[in-house]
């Protein structure tokens, strides 16, 4: 462990300290608040706060409990130079003075706060509770953030300290603590000039993988609002943020993309490949090794998906299977997902949807058909063939009439089966058939009274739509843009 770094104190300081030593336990305040404290202050102010790592912190505001012994107050707030200081203290304390001079002037002098900025606020050392309520209005009043604020709880009674202490951690606030290298046995204090500024370490570096796993837990489970919320809350709580910050951007970046925001979780991907390129190669995050790769390789498919999708909103369709199939993968992917979610509705209407943009591409692909505006004097249609597939699909349903309107999915796969059979086969029928049915069962679509479909009947429906896309993916190169796998999540 490396020692921390005290003051290499001066002749004259020494000096002074022999005094001290010396002098009873009156005459110690005095010396060290008119003789000692104002050269020592500003040397302590220099000192590493001692296990922090990286740059030293900056601090706006602190709270500090205020017991009987003074000098640490005075010192941390030398230290810290925030710009508004809280004092906690007991009728007692508070009232404390040094010769002619209250505590708060002298800390006021030593540490070069104006008095108008420090703060005082009685407490029952019996009643934590006032602590907890002071402190959050402080926070609340000087609209601080978490890692603005340091908590120092070196003096006040023990019940105090722990309350000040507990405070702070569920706060985020950085806790520090005036100790020091030697002991003045006779007065039973730290012996003056020994003093050195340490941060009190943050239990969640311990027992932080408890919260890690909940993050993990609901990402992994599609709660990726409640992971990102978790994260925020365990970053804010935390000395080294890095990795809990990591993780709420994974959760925001493939939220958005769940939620088909892909211009927004791209500006999340760019920022979270950066991060893991930085951090996660140092191998200190256990998730990182397998997650990474699969992070990387995706950050291409979302930039393909958004480029793909701005080519389409600017009227520039795919002009080949291949080009527009990323979209169509991307729709049975998400179904996946909410059928492992247990959200049978969605995963219901994702699947529709997929097999109908399916249908929609090979139409334009092929005969130039718009589903939305469609041109039907332009097709060579067999009206015999389209009639007998028409009766094939919907069975005594089925009502003869000539294709208008926009293309829906009926009509689409009626037309595809018409006009180019390989791409809609006819044992395919059947269960295009049944997958309208139930989609119109769902609670998301027809009927006053909404009946949740069974995972087993969705799931059903994915593995024929997952079978209907192979007829396409498996001609094609072997390309990451076309392998379901890839519009698949990782799990961290």
């Amino acid at each position: 462990m490396i020692p921390p770094r005290i003051v290499d104190l001066s002749p004259e300081l020494m000096s002074i300290q022999q005094d001290w030593l010396k002098a009873e336990r009156a005459q110690q305040d005095l010396i060290y608040a008119n003789r000692f404290g104002p050269l020592f202050a500003p040397l302590f102010r220099e000192l590493p706060l001692h296990g922090w790592n990286g740059e030293r912190p900056f601090f706006k505001a602190m709270v500090s409990v205020l017991g009987l012994s003074w000098q640490p107050v005075a010192l941390m707030t030398a230290w810290a130079s925030p710009e508004h200081l809280l004092l906690l203290g007991t009728k007692e304390s508070l009232g404390l003075k040094v010769g002619e001079e209250s505590i708060s002037a002298i800390i006021s002098r030593l540490a070069q706060l104006p008095l108008d900025r420090i703060e005082r606020k009685q407490v029952d050392d019996k009643e934590e509770q006032e602590i907890y309520r002071a402190v959050i209005d402080f926070i609340k009043h000087h609209h601080l953030r978490p890692q603005e604020i340091a908590v120092d709880p070196t003096g006040g009674k023990k019940s105090m300290s722990a309350s000040a202490a507990l405070a702070g951690f569920l706060t985020g606030a950085r806790l520090v603590y005036v100790d020091y290298a030697e002991y003045e046995a006779q007065n039973r204090i730290p012996l003056a000039g020994t003093e050195y500024p340490r941060l009190l370490r943050n239990p969640l570096d311990v027992f932080g993988e408890l919260e890690y796993g909940r993050i993990k837990a609901a990402f992994n489970d599609g709660s990726y609002e409640e992971a990102i919320r978790l994260a925020d809350s365990l970053a804010m709580r935390l000395y080294e943020p890095r990795e809990a910050e990591t993780l709420s951007l994974i959760a925001k970046a493939y939220g958005a993309w769940h939620r088909f925001g892909f211009g927004e979780s791209l500006s999340h991907f760019e920022k979270l490949t950066r991060l893991l390129d930085c951090f996660g190669r140092l191998g200190k995050w256990v998730w990182c090794e397998e997650v990474f790769p699969k992070v990387k390789m995706q950050f291409t498919v979302i930039k393909e998906l958004v480029a793909l999708s701005e080519r389409i909103c600017a009227g520039k369709l795919p002009a080949s299977l291949e080009e527009g199939f990323p979209l169509i993968l991307n729709h049975l992917a998400a179904a996946k997902r909410y059928f492992k979610q247990g959200r049978s509705g969605a995963a219901m209407l994702l699947v529709y949807a997929t097999v109908e943009k399916y249908v929609d591409l090979c139409l334009w692909v092929f005969f130039g058909v718009k589903d939305e505006d469609p041109d039907y004097s332009k097709l060579n249609l067999d009206r015999k063939r389209f009639h007998k597939v028409g009766r094939l699909i919907h069975e005594k349903k089925y009502i003869e009439r000539e294709p208008g309107g926009p293309v829906g999915l009926s009509l689409g796969v009626q037309l595809l089966a018409t006009l180019k059979p390989d791409l809609m086969p006819e044992k395919f029928y059947g269960p295009v058939r049944g997958m309208m049915n139930d989609r119109n069962k769902c609670e998301f679509e027809h009927g006053l009274c909404a009946k949740a479909l069974s995972l087993e009947s969705v799931e059903k429906h994915i593995r024929m739509a997952e079978k209907l896309l192979e007829i396409v993916l498996k001609t094609k190169s072997d390309q990451h843009l076309l392998d379901i796998c890839n519009y698949e999540f990782p799990r961290v």
